[in-house]
């Protein structure tokens, strides 16, 4: 099973850059986390100082909980700003040749 912890930031000041890089450091120097498969920073198109971390994972156990990854992720920036922390299972996918394959039926 394929989920994803995303862990968004509002803040009213701009994140360093090398803060986050330290972050992640710390992360990929500690033990391998079984079952991770990445981790992806993204910034809001229009608000700057917003942040949405998304940590990928995979494993076979049904009813995911917040990791120690992202626990760990979501104690460092505290006091940053307001922060949601949540877990997504993936209940369905597709693929650009799947939408393809989809708009030619229509």
């Amino acid at each position: 099973m394929k989920w994803v912890e995303i862990i968004t930031l509002r803040s009213s000041a701009h994140i360093k850059i090398q803060f986050l890089d330290a972050l992640l450091g710390e992360i990929s120097n500690s033990d391998d986390p079984k079952n991770l498969i990445e981790i992806k920073i993204y910034r809001h198109s229009m608000v700057k100082t917003d942040l949405s971390i998304h940590i990928y994972w995979k494993s076979e156990q049904e009813g995911q909980h917040k990791s120690p990854i992202g626990l760990m992720i979501f104690s460092a920036l505290r006091t940053s700003g307001l922060l949601n922390h949540s877990v997504w299972i993936e209940t369905a996918a597709t693929s650009p040749r799947n939408t393809a394959e989809l708009a030619k039926k229509e």
